[in-house]
C-alpha cells in the first residue's frame, strides 16, 4: 500500500472538484442553449419545405467537409471574445462556474468547428425544440474534455505546462473527427430526406 502524501491527496480532490464544476456547468449551459439555438431556427423555419432544407443544409455541409479536410478553406462564423480576467478573480470553483457557463454556451467565445452549426441546424430543420437539450449538453461536455484531459496530464507531470505537441496533436484528431461527423450528418441528411421525397 501507498502512502500518499496529505499534499498530493489534496491537490487531486481540488483537481476532480474543478474539473466536475467546468464539466457539469458545461453541460449544463450547452443544454440550456442548446434548446434556445433549435428553438429558434425551428421557429424560423418550420414553413419552408422539407426538400428545400435537405438540399440547403447538404450543401453547407458538404462545403465543411471539404473545408474540415483541407481542400477549400472557408468562414467559420464566430466571436473571438474572451472572458475577461476580471470574470474570473474568485474562488478555484467558482471560476470553473464561470469558465463552464460561458464555453458550454457555444457562440459566446471562439468555436473551433462548424459542426456546432450543422447539427443545430439539422435538429432545428428536422428535429423537436427539446432534441436541443441533449445536443446541447453533449456539445458543452465535448467543449470540457479536452481541457480536463490536458489539465490530467498536467497533473501527472507534476505540474509542467501541457506540451503544446499534444495540444496540435488534439486539435488535428479534432478536426478529423469533425469532419467525419459531419460525413455521418451527410448520411443522415440524406436518409432523412430521401424519405420526405
Amino acid at each position: 500500500m501507498t502512502v500518499v502524501p496529505l499534499g498530493e491527496a489534496g491537490k487531486w480532490k481540488n483537481f476532480w472538484s474543478m474539473a466536475g464544476v467546468y464539466s457539469f456547468t458545461t453541460a449544463i449551459s450547452g443544454a440550456v442553449f442548446g434548446f434556445l439555438y433549435v428553438l429558434l431556427i425551428y421557429l424560423l423555419s418550420f414553413w419552408l419545405p422539407t426538400t428545400v432544407k435537405a438540399i440547403g443544409l447538404g450543401i453547407l455541409v458538404i462545403a465543411y467537409v471539404c473545408h474540415e479536410f483541407g481542400l477549400i478553406r472557408l468562414v467559420i462564423p464566430q466571436r473571438q471574445w474572451q472572458i475577461p480576467e476580471t470574470w474570473v478573480q474568485f474562488t478555484p470553483q467558482q471560476n470553473m462556474l464561470v469558465w463552464g457557463s460561458i464555453l458550454g454556451a457555444g457562440i459566446l467565445t471562439y468555436i473551433p468547428h462548424v459542426t456546432f452549426y450543422m447539427l443545430y441546424l439539422y435538429l432545428g430543420f428536422f428535429g423537436e425544440p427539446y432534441q436541443g437539450l441533449l445536443f446541447g449538453a453533449v456539445y458543452g461536455l465535448t467543449r470540457a474534455l479536452p481541457t480536463v484531459w490536458l489539465w490530467y496530464k498536467q497533473m501527472l507531470s507534476a505540474g509542467e505546462q501541457a506540451d503544446t505537441r499534444d495540444i496540435m496533436r488534439l486539435r488535428r484528431r479534432n478536426g478529423v473527427l469533425n469532419g467525419l461527423s459531419l460525413l455521418i450528418l451527410l448520411a443522415l441528411l440524406y436518409a432523412h430526406s430521401g424519405s420526405h421525397l
